[in-house]
């Protein structure tokens, strides 16, 4: 005799009762598993996604308006290099120099041409000579055409040569 037979035959034997109560317990049972393996998880899992969904859709709408912001500052940086376009590098180079707080470290200037300048500077902060080159860079469209670094019995501080132009 197999298991089912003899689950069967037990259940037969119950009264009228107690089979129904039997019946209604297995049937409390299964909707319990169904909801436990299947409704439960799907459930969640579109509650995850929803709340997934809604961090990327957050994170597109920055991304949108920061994009227009950098077009905006993009624009903005355009207009400042045409607007100082016709000033000599050499004097630009100073200027930029005094505000970044690189005026003291410059030894030399000298200009290099219609579009261009060497520097000299001496004893100058790594870090912050960095920064002033992006600045020339960004706001005023002069770059970096050759470089001398040497390395200063200072931490952190550099010699260098510079040879700046303007392009365009």
């Amino acid at each position: 005799m197999n298991r089912f037979e003899a689950l069967r035959s037990w259940y037969t034997g119950l009264q009228q009762r107690e089979r129904q109560m039997v019946t209604a317990a297995a049937v409390l049972v299964s909707l319990t598993l169904l909801y436990l393996t299947i409704w439960e998880p799907v459930h969640n899992a579109l509650d995850e996604q929803r709340l997934q969904y809604e961090n990327q859709r957050s994170t597109y709408s920055w991304m949108v308006q920061a994009a227009a912001e950098v077009r905006q500052l993009n624009a903005a940086g355009a207009r400042n290099v045409i607007r100082n376009s016709i000033q000599p590098v050499s004097l630009l180079v100073e200027r930029s120099a005094t505000t970044a707080g690189m005026k003291s470290s410059i030894s030399k200037i000298e200009t290099s041409g219609d579009k261009g300048a060497r520097v000299i500077l001496d004893a100058a902060p790594f870090d912050q000579m960095l920064l002033w080159l992006n600045t020339l860079r960004q706001q005023y469209g002069i770059t970096v055409s050759s470089a001398s670094i040497d390395r200063n019995e200072t931490s952190g501080a550099v010699n260098a040569r510079l040879t700046l132009e303007r392009s365009g």
